[in-house]
């Protein structure tokens, strides 16, 4: 007799779906420990502006990962475990209980960590526009208004009874969540872009690699939340249980989207608002560019002294010594001395 399941293949393969993305999001959460480890530990090595609020900011989201992952393990096992003889299976516990505390409160931190993502987003795009209210304004009220449905949608999850009368948000404040990031992201990775063309012209361009390269756009941009963001969205659509696969991974990955952020910013490799300042900067570099006059250096956050530039400077000294050891060797030669070792 066989002992495999004789569950109704959809079903099971969305409580497949289910299972597997919590071990995707423990991988996620793995990463996700390691660089908030390393960006609080730079924190805390360096003497930043504002530290106190970067350390709360990135212990938030840290915490608000643990949480959501912590959450949905104890889900989970309710559903194949504790409650295995729940009516229905655990095909029936996954979509009935959604209203449990604990379900709740990771549905909560989910939300809470995508406006940490995306504030620090829209914070990035004013940095790089230039606080431009032209810009910004747009992509700022569609921001308030993912917080006002967010919210409703939790209230909607944690009391099903009382706001059954209520049509169903979960689709559509998921699709709206996965839209900003992608929109933030385009102003972004376009703004580097264009920056890019005219920093090669100044300052060549493996120097503005550090700053326009492709570590750049990925990192300030949070591409990858935003690539996630799309394959979801595709799902959604399709109403194709294989979103299930990434929900959960998708918590850690907008967590860990402005870590990479914040590190950026505390290693100096960030853009600041010092960057692209109108009559300085990079404007200031590109009149003297064109001016053909020497360039002055732009100002990034906390230029840092590259080691090539070090070791540049100590062969030249080397150089140097060593030209005058064998210019001195030769005046002597010709004066008819002998040079005498001194013990």
């Amino acid at each position: 007799m066989s002992s495999n399941t004789q569950e109704d293949p959809k079903n099971l393969w969305f409580e497949q779906a289910t299972f597997i993305s919590t071990h995707m999001s423990s991988v996620g959460y793995g990463i996700h420990a390691s660089v908030y480890f390393t960006v609080t530990y730079f924190l805390l090595k360096r003497k930043r502006p504002h530290k106190l609020f970067w350390l709360v900011f990135n212990g938030f989201l840290f915490a608000f990962g643990t949480i959501n992952l912590a959450c949905g393990i104890h889900y989970n096992e309710n559903a194949w475990v504790n409650k295995r003889e729940y009516p229905g299976g655990p095909f029936a516990y996954l979509f009935e209980q959604q209203a449990l505390p604990t379900q709740t409160l990771g549905n909560s931190v989910a939300i809470l960590a995508s406006f940490f993502a995306d504030g620090l987003m829209l914070q990035r795009v004013a940095i790089l526009y230039d606080w431009n209210w032209w810009i910004i304004v747009p992509p700022g009220l569609f921001y308030v208004g993912c917080v006002v449905l967010s919210i409703l949608t939790v209230v909607q999850l944690a009391l099903p009874d009382q706001t059954s009368q209520w049509p169903s948000l979960s689709l559509p404040v998921w699709i709206i969540l996965m839209i900003l990031p992608m929109w933030l992201t385009a102003l972004i990775a376009g703004r580097i872009l264009y920056q890019r063309h005219r920093l090669i012209k100044i300052m060549g361009a493996e120097a503005a690699s550090i700053y326009t390269g492709v570590t750049a756009v990925v990192i300030e941009s949070a591409l990858p939340f935003t690539l996630i963001s799309i394959i979801l969205l595709g799902l959604f659509g399709d109403n194709n249980v294989a979103q299930n696969l990434f929900v959960s991974v998708m918590v850690q990955i907008e967590c860990i989207a402005p870590e990479m952020i914040i590190l950026r910013v505390i290693l100096g490799h960030a853009w600041t608002s010092q960057t692209l300042k109108p009559g300085g900067g990079l404007d200031r570099n590109i009149r003297d560019a064109d001016a053909g006059s020497n360039c002055t250096p732009m100002a990034f956050a906390e230029p840092t002294i590259s080691l090539d530039d070090s070791t540049t400077r100590m062969e030249r000294s080397n150089c140097q010594s060593e030209a005058s050891v064998v210019h001195q060797e030769d005046k002597d030669r010709n004066a008819g001395c002998v040079p005498i070792d001194i013990v």
